[in-house]
């Protein structure tokens, strides 16, 4: 299937590893030339590096952080000077769980630097990006959150704050920008198998005497996911290439749940 995107631009934050290099990749094998931000410029470059091996399209990184106004408001001033306009922004900065003790008792800092960096992160990403993003039928705000903001993932009180808080503020977008024709939804994975996960798993299937395949099922059925196993971070990118292309045009204000039947509480 044509998806209609050759030659178009997509900026991605949080774009060095996990579901934003997923979604980056598959971006560029639709011909789409990328604008890659994290904050870590080395990740970054590898990461372009392995889709610029993959894919013959244009590729520029910038080491970005989504909790500084003025390095989001460089970049997209970056971003802007190498190509112009931005049809596609995709937000899935983030980062892994701080620690695991009680999170209604860390301090305030600890909960304002995890809304900061998601909630907060997107809201300036979005002001930043949004004076380059077309109001022609191709422009397309794509958020990642999570599952967490709509089930009690233990031990996961921010991860879930922020999770409900981009997801419900997507839809206040998709209002705001609906006479530009620019459409904003929300990608709702739950369990995905990135980077730092693998390892964790890993961890557990030895201290369990599983193997990991063993564990990852029990596991995942625990938490009532019916595929019985967690996604691979394409096939996240498979619906966020979707909802970036024409094919999606009238698909405003979505929130696309990506979790293997989890959500059905099937426990």
């Amino acid at each position: 299937m044509d998806l209609g995107m050759q030659g178009r631009t997509a900026a991605i934050i949080g774009a060095s590893s996990g579901i934003g290099k997923a979604i980056a990749a598959g971006l560029a094998e639709e011909g789409v030339n990328l604008f890659l931000m994290s904050r870590d410029q080395g990740n970054l470059d590898q990461a372009a590096k392995e889709i610029g091996g993959r894919s013959a399209v244009e590729i520029a990184t910038r080491s970005t952080d989504s909790t500084d106004a003025a390095s989001v408001n460089a970049a997209a001033a970056a971003a802007a000077d190498r190509f112009g306009t931005t049809h596609v922004l995709v937000f899935s900065a983030g980062h892994r769980m701080r620690r695991l003790d009680r999170q209604i008792l860390w301090e305030d800092e600890d909960w304002i630097a995890d809304v900061d960096i998601k909630t907060f992160g997107m809201l300036r990403t979005v002001r930043a990006f949004l004076p380059h993003i077309p109001a022609d039928g191709t422009g397309r705000i794509i958020v990642v959150g999570g599952m967490a903001g709509s089930i009690v993932w233990h031990g996961a009180l921010t991860h879930g704050l922020n999770n409900a808080a981009v997801e419900h503020v997507g839809r206040y977008l998709a209002a705001d920008l609906a006479d530009t024709g620019i459409t904003v939804n929300t990608l709702v994975p739950g369990l995905v198998g990135v980077e730092w996960r693998q390892g964790w798993a890993q961890t557990m299937a030895e201290k369990n005497s599983k193997s990991l395949n063993e564990f990852l099922a029990d596991y995942s059925r625990s938490l009532g996911i019916l595929a019985g196993r967690w996604a691979q971070p394409e096939e996240v990118a498979h619906v966020a290439v979707f909802l970036a292309s024409d094919r999606a045009q009238y698909v405003n204000g979505a929130s696309l749940v990506i979790a293997g039947g989890q959500s059905v509480n099937a426990r």
